[in-house]
C-alpha cells in the first residue's frame, strides 16, 4: 500500500472528514460497492477540484480513517480517557520529530526510566492532544484555562513535563509550576523537573527559583532572551503562598518589553489545593491566593489593577487527582474555571489506583485483598498514645511492623535498590507524631528480639497464604507485568535480612562529618513534620530524606515514617510495603488524596498491605465509585461533543454528609442539584439476608410477576441469549407486581426506600424524562431450553453463580459484590437497527459503551429491571471468593435508569452553577 500519510493526501482526508461530520455512513462515502457511481464521482473531482488519485486509492483512505476513527473510539473506551472542549479551533502543532528535540529527549528519558512504549504512547498522545488546545498568541483574546484530572501518585509530574518538553519545542518559553505549600516538596518538584528537561539538545533549560524584583543578576526578567529565536525556555516552581505569588507576578511585569515576548504556561500542580476561592462569591470576593493567582493569569498586577502590557501567550492549566472543587465553586469569566477544556487522564495497567485496591460499588472489580482492618477497641489505645499515657504499640501496629520488616528483608533479598517505607499516619498535630514515635522505638528497643522475628514469622505465614500470586493474578487480572510478578521467597530465605533489620538499632537520618546523609542497614525511624525541619544536636536529621541516585547505599535503605500533613498530599512515599492509617475524614478530596499507597510497585507487588478502619475502608470504596462514575460522566459526554461551558460535569454526593462530603462547602459554593438525564442511575442487590423464609418468599412473589407478564419476545441479539425480555412494562406494574412485597436487605439503601422511589419515578415518568420499562430475566446459556432450571408458564432461563465476597464476615448475611452482568445493559437493544458504527461498538462492546449505544438504539430514555436467580450451592473458583452458602436460591435485582432526576431518597448529583448573565449560548463573555 502507498505511504498515505504523506502531506498531499490531507485534501482527500479532509474530504472524507467532512462528510463524516455530515453524518454519511461508510459504505455511501467510499461507494466501494458501487463501482460505476465511483469511477464518475472520482472523474467529477478531477475536473472540479483537481484530485490525483485513482478510485482505488480512494477506497484504501476511507478505511484507513475509518479505521483510524474506531481505533480511537475503542482507546477512548478501553482507557477512559476524555476530553470536553468548547468551540474554539485546535492548534496545528504535530509531535516534534527531531531527535534532538525536548519532547524527543524527554521520551527517551521515559523509556530509558523503564516506562513502557505503550504507556509513553499514552503520554504522547494526551500532550499533544492538550497542546493543541493551548494558545501561543492571546493578545486579542481570553486566557485559555483548562483541568486535567489525573490519578493520586499516578505519575502526574510525568505528563506535566512531556507538556512542557513538547510546549517548549513549539516556542512557548516561560513555565510556571504552582506547587503546594509545602517548600520541600516545591523544591522536589523543581529538582525532578530540571534532571527530566536537561539534556543536551535544541532547547536550553534553565530553572529559576524564588523570583523577585530583588532577583539577581542572571534570574531577572531583563537578563534572558525570549525572543522568538532564542533556544532558551524558562521555568520556576512557586508556592501558592501569598508572599511567593506577588513577587512573582512583580517579576513578570518587570521589563514590558520582555513581557511582550513571554509565551506563558501556568501549570497548577495540585489544583484543588490553595487556589480555590473560599471567600463568599455572592460577594465578588477572593481569597488572597485565589485572587494573586486570577491576576497572574489575567494579566493584572499584583493588587489586581489592570496593566497596558500583555504577555503574548496566557494559558491555565490545573492537575489535580481530585477536581470536585475545581468544577463546582464558581464559572465566573474571571474565575479560574476550566472554560474551554476539562480532560481526563488515563492510567496504566501497571497503576493500583482506587479501583484496584477498593473496587467499586456494583461493578466487576472487587478490590485486592490487602487491607487489614484496625478493630475499633484500639482506637481508645491509640487516643492513650496520643495523650503519652500508653506506651506499647496496638496489637495492629505490630503486625504492621513485623509485615513491614518482613517485606523489607524480602525486597533487600530479591536485590531491590531503592527506598524502602511504611507509613504511619494517625494524626495531623506534631505532638501525636512524637509519642507515637516514641511508643515504636521503645517496642524495638525494649521488646525481645527472638520474640518479634517469631511474630514475624507468625504474620509472614498468614499474609503469604491469605494473598497468593494466584490470587494477585485474579484480583488484578489486566496487570501489565504480570509475567514479572515474584513469588514469595520462603521465610528461611529471608531470616538473616529479617535479623540484620530487628538487631540494628532504630535511627534518625545520621549526617557524616561533612554533614553529608548517611544510610545505615536497619531501619530508620522519621518524623516528618515542620518541627524537624533541622539537625539535632546529635547530628541527626529526624524528617524523611531519601538518598538521590548519587548516593543510593549498596543495600537497599528501609524507613519507618511517622507524620501528618506534609506525608497527605504530593510527597511520593517510596518503596511504600505497609500503612497503617487511622485519620478519619469527612472531605472525598482529602481522604483521597492521602492515598500514599496507590501508585506504581513495580517489582513488589504481592507485598503491599494496608491497616485501616472499617469506617475509613467503605469511604474509600464510596470515593473508587464516585471517581469511576465521574470518569464516565465526562467520557459520554466528550462523547456528545459537550464543551465545559454549556455543560458542568456532575459529581454523585453522598446521601450522608456525616459519612463523606465531596468537598468542603466553602470550596462548591455554586453546587447545585441537578438533572441527570445523561448519567443516569443503576442500583443493584449486591447484600441479601440468609433467611430460607425470606429467600423463598422472594422467589415465589418474583415467579408471579413474570407470570403475569405474558410471553417474553424473541430476540437475535447475542447478547441476550440467556435472557427473555419484555418490553413497555409501566413501573406502577412493576412496583405493584414486585417491588412493593419483595423483601430486602436492611443495608440495600435504596431498595429500603422503595415508596419514595415510587414517587420519584412516577414524577420524571411524567415530565417525559423517563419511558416505560423493559424487564429483563437474566440467566446462564441460552434461554428456553430443556434443561433451564427456573421455569414460568411462558419460558425458563437457567440461574447464575455468584459467590461471597471474602472481605464479608457476616455470617448472617450476603456479601456478593456485584450482581448485574455487564451485556444486559444492551440485552434489549435491537442490533438490526443499528448503524454500522454503533454495531461495531457492540461487536467489540465494552459497559463503558453501554450508555451511548443505548442511545443510538433510541433507548435513552427506557430504564432496565434485570432479574437474575442465583444458585444457592455457587462454589467459589477463586482464592479471593467464599462459595456462596445460602439457604435458598437468591432473587436479585437491578434497576438501571438512563435519565431523570435523582430525588432526596437516592444518592443526589451536584454540578456547576452557570449565570446566565455571564455566558451567552456559546459560552463566549458576554460584553
Amino acid at each position: 500500500m502507498l505511504n498515505y500519510s504523506l502531506p498531499k493526501y490531507d485534501m482527500y482526508r479532509n474530504r472524507i472528514k467532512q462528510a463524516r461530520e455530515r453524518g454519511d455512513e461508510w459504505e455511501t462515502i467510499s461507494l466501494e460497492n458501487d463501482k460505476e457511481k465511483l469511477e464518475k464521482f472520482i472523474e467529477q473531482q478531477r475536473e472540479l477540484n483537481f484530485w490525483d488519485i485513482t478510485s482505488e486509492q480512494w477506497v484504501d483512505l476511507v478505511n484507513l480513517q475509518k479505521d483510524a476513527e474506531r481505533n480511537t473510539i475503542e482507546i477512548k473506551y478501553r482507557t477512559e480517557q476524555a476530553m470536553l472542549m468548547d468551540e474554539g479551533q485546535d492548534s496545528d502543532v504535530t509531535i516534534p520529530q527531531d531527535e534532538r528535540s525536548s519532547w524527543q529527549l524527554y521520551k527517551k528519558h521515559l523509556l530509558d526510566q523503564g516506562f513502557k512504549p505503550k504507556v509513553v504512547q499514552n503520554i504522547e498522545d494526551t500532550t499533544l492532544k492538550l497542546l493543541r488546545r493551548l494558545n501561543n498568541n492571546t493578545v486579542d483574546m481570553e486566557p485559555i484555562k483548562g483541568l486535567v484530572i489525573g490519578n493520586v501518585q499516578s505519575g502526574k509530574t510525568a505528563n506535566m513535563a512531556a507538556l512542557m518538553a513538547m510546549a517548549a519545542d513549539w516556542g512557548w518559553n516561560m513555565f510556571m509550576v504552582l506547587s503546594g505549600t509545602i517548600e520541600n516538596l516545591r523544591q522536589q518538584t523543581q529538582k525532578r523537573l530540571f534532571n527530566d528537561l536537561n539534556k543536551p539538545g535544541n532547547i536550553n533549560w534553565r530553572g529559576l527559583e524564588h523570583l523577585s524584583k530583588k532577583s539577581t543578576y542572571g534570574q531577572r526578567a531583563q537578563d534572558l532572551r525570549f525572543e522568538e529565536d532564542s533556544a532558551d525556555r524558562h521555568f520556576t516552581v512557586c508556592l501558592k503562598n501569598s508572599g511567593r505569588l506577588r513577587k512573582l507576578i512583580e517579576w513578570l511585569q518587570a521589563d514590558p518589553n520582555k513581557q511582550k515576548q513571554m509565551k506563558i504556561i501556568v501549570i497548577d500542580d495540585e489544583a484543588d489545593q490553595a487556589g480555590i476561592n473560599t471567600a463568599d462569591i455572592t460577594k465578588n470576593e477572593r481569597k488572597t491566593i485565589n485572587k494573586l493567582i486570577v491576576n497572574l493569569v489575567e494579566g493584572r498586577d499584583k493588587q489586581g489593577k489592570e496593566i497596558t502590557t500583555k504577555y503574548r501567550a496566557m494559558n491555565y492549566i490545573g492537575y489535580t487527582a481530585t477536581p470536585y472543587a475545581n468544577i463546582l465553586n464558581e464559572a465566573a469569566p474571571e474565575s479560574l474555571y476550566p472554560r474551554n477544556f476539562i480532560s481526563t487522564l488515563s492510567v496504566s495497567d501497571e497503576y493500583f489506583g482506587p479501583q484496584q485496591i477498593f473496587g467499586v460499588d456494583g461493578m466487576e472489580y472487587d478490590g485486592m485483598n490487602i487491607i487489614r482492618l484496625i478493630e475499633k477497641e484500639e482506637l481508645d489505645i491509640v487516643k492513650e498514645i496520643h495523650d503519652g499515657s500508653y506506651m506499647m504499640p496496638t496489637e495492629s501496629l505490630k503486625d504492621a511492623m513485623c509485615w513491614f520488616i518482613c517485606g523489607a528483608a524480602t525486597m533487600r533479598y530479591w536485590g531491590y535498590n531503592k527506598p524502602i517505607s511504611m507509613l504511619i499516619h494517625t494524626s495531623q498535630k506534631q505532638d501525636h507524631h512524637e509519642y507515637v514515635s516514641g511508643v515504636i522505638n521503645d517496642w524495638f528497643a525494649t521488646s525481645s528480639k527472638d520474640r518479634i522475628l517469631e511474630r514475624c514469622s507468625k504474620i509472614w505465614e498468614d499474609e503469604t497464604n491469605e494473598l497468593t500470586l494466584e490470587d494477585f493474578k485474579e484480583q488484578y487480572k489486566d496487570y501489565g507485568r504480570m509475567d514479572q510478578v515474584r513469588e514469595y521467597p520462603s521465610f528461611n530465605e529471608i531470616e538473616e535480612e529479617i535479623k540484620k533489620l530487628i538487631y540494628y538499632p532504630l535511627s534518625n537520618i545520621r549526617l557524616d562529618e561533612e554533614q553529608e546523609f548517611e544510610y545505615q542497614e536497619g531501619i530508620h525511624l522519621c518524623i516528618d513534620n515542620c518541627k524537624n525541619s533541622g539537625v539535632t544536636e546529635d547530628g541527626m536529621y529526624v524528617r524523611l530524606a531519601y538518598p538521590d541516585s548519587n548516593n543510593m547505599p549498596a543495600v537497599a535503605p528501609v524507613f519507618i515514617v511517622v507524620g501528618g500533613a506534609t506525608l497527605s498530599r504530593g510527597l511520593t512515599i517510596e518503596g511504600l510495603i505497609s500503612t497503617f492509617f487511622l485519620r478519619s475524614v469527612g472531605q472525598a478530596d482529602t481522604l483521597m488524596q492521602m492515598g500514599r499507597w496507590f501508585g506504581y510497585r513495580r517489582g513488589y507487588e504481592l507485598l503491599p498491605r494496608l491497616w485501616i478502619t472499617e469506617r475509613t475502608r467503605d469511604q474509600f470504596r464510596f470515593l473508587s465509585t464516585l471517581d469511576k462514575e465521574l470518569r464516565e460522566e465526562i467520557l459520554h459526554m466528550d462523547t456528545l461533543g459537550t464543551s465545559p461551558m454549556s455543560y458542568g460535569p456532575k459529581v454523585k454526593n453522598s446521601p450522608k454528609c456525616s459519612f463523606i462530603r465531596i468537598t468542603a462547602k466553602n470550596k462548591m459554593q455554586s453546587a447545585e442539584e441537578t438533572d441527570m438525564d445523561y448519567s443516569g442511575t443503576s442500583n443493584q442487590t449486591t447484600i441479601f439476608e440468609n433467611s430460607k423464609e425470606i429467600l423463598m418468599n422472594n422467589k415465589l412473589i418474583t415467579e408471579e410477576f413474570i407470570n403475569s407478564l405474558g410471553v417474553s419476545e424473541k430476540n437475535s441479539n447475542k447478547h441476550a441469549q440467556g435472557a427473555l425480555i419484555w418490553r413497555n412494562i409501566s413501573f406502577d406494574t412493576i412496583y405493584s407486581g414486585l417491588l412493593k412485597n419483595f423483601q430486602f436487605s436492611r443495608r440495600n439503601k435504596v431498595f429500603n426506600d422503595i415508596e419514595s422511589v415510587k414517587e420519584w419515578i412516577g414524577k420524571v415518568t411524567e415530565e417525559g424524562n423517563l419511558a416505560n420499562w423493559n424487564v429483563i430475566v437474566s440467566g446462564k446459556g441460552k434461554a428456553n431450553q430443556e434443561d433451564n432450571n427456573w421455569k414460568f408458564i411462558n419460558g425458563s432461563v437457567d440461574k447464575v453463580t455468584r459467590t461471597r465476597r471474602k472481605q464479608n464476615d457476616n455470617e448472617m448475611t450476603i456479601d456478593i459484590g456485584v450482581l448485574r452482568e455487564p451485556k444486559d445493559l444492551i440485552a434489549d437493544v435491537d442490533i438490526e437497527s443499528l448503524d454500522q458504527d454503533t454495531k461495531y461498538l457492540v461487536e467489540h462492546y465494552t459497559p463503558t459503551a453501554a450508555k451511548d449505544i443505548r442511545s443510538k438504539a433510541g433507548l435513552d430514555l427506557t430504564p432496565q429491571l434485570i432479574i437474575y436467580l442465583i444458585d444457592k450451592g455457587s462454589k467459589a473458583t477463586t482464592t479471593n471468593r467464599k462459595d456462596l452458602e445460602a439457604e435458598e436460591d437468591i432473587v436479585g435485582i437491578c434497576i438501571n435508569v438512563p435519565g431523570g432526576r435523582r430525588g432526596s431518597s437516592l444518592a443526589k448529583a451536584v454540578s456547576i452553577k452557570f449565570e446566565d448573565t455571564l455566558f451567552n449560548n456559546e459560552g463566549d463573555v458576554e460584553e
